[in-house]
């Protein structure tokens, strides 16, 4: 019993000796992304495709996300509108740009809202928040993992019957800091 108890204290103290070699990631403070994965459910009674992006994360003080006081303050740095009343981009920290190919020239070009008929120059409609990431917002820690977004999309609304779609992606922290814009593989919307 004793050399069982010796080898349980061996590999204990080996153990102990092990995990205190291990360093936390160094990634910097700027988060980083990268593009993993994209998924297209079609929804034949409601004629809509919901798109599921999957993002991989990087950051090296882990301040990412908002929190619901975050999200609905009405002062700087994440308050909705700046002051002249135009809207502030630091509200959100989740940024999805639509491309659709344009089938005369084979390029992807920026999907243009339409209100009644006219252009609508808003860039903010499939901008998104996402919540706090870390387990514990007050400690700061490298911290690395997946972001997934889902969103649905209106057959006729934003892409017609036989559209190549794409998206950028880019995400922000708490303390403004930009990633790097990751491209999505394309899709064909069904017919």
């Amino acid at each position: 019993m004793f050399r069982t108890l010796r080898f349980g204290l061996l590999f204990a103290f080996i153990g102990g000796a092990i995990s205190s070699c291990i360093s936390p990631p160094d990634f910097p403070d700027t988060p980083s992304i990268e593009f993993k994965s994209m998924k297209v459910t079609r929804n034949t009674a409601e004629l809509t495709d919901t798109v599921t992006i999957t993002i991989g994360f990087k950051d090296g003080d882990g301040d990412l996300g908002l929190n619901s006081e975050e999200y609905s303050s009405t002062s700087p740095p994440y308050n909705r509108l700046n002051s002249d009343g135009t809207k502030n981009l630091n509200h959100w920290n989740y940024f999805l740009k639509i491309f659709v190919k344009n089938r005369s020239n084979n390029q992807f070009e920026p999907l243009t809202f339409r209100a009644n008929g006219s252009p609508v120059d808003d860039p903010t409609v499939y901008y998104s928040q996402y919540p706090h990431l870390e387990p514990n917002a007050d400690k700061k820690a490298p911290l690395k993992g997946d972001l997934n977004f889902e969103q649905t999309f209106g057959l006729g609304n934003e892409f017609n019957p036989g559209d190549e779609v794409r998206f950028e992606v880019y995400i922000k922290d708490r303390a403004l800091n930009t990633s790097n814009t990751v491209t999505t593989n394309s899709f064909v919307v069904a017919r």
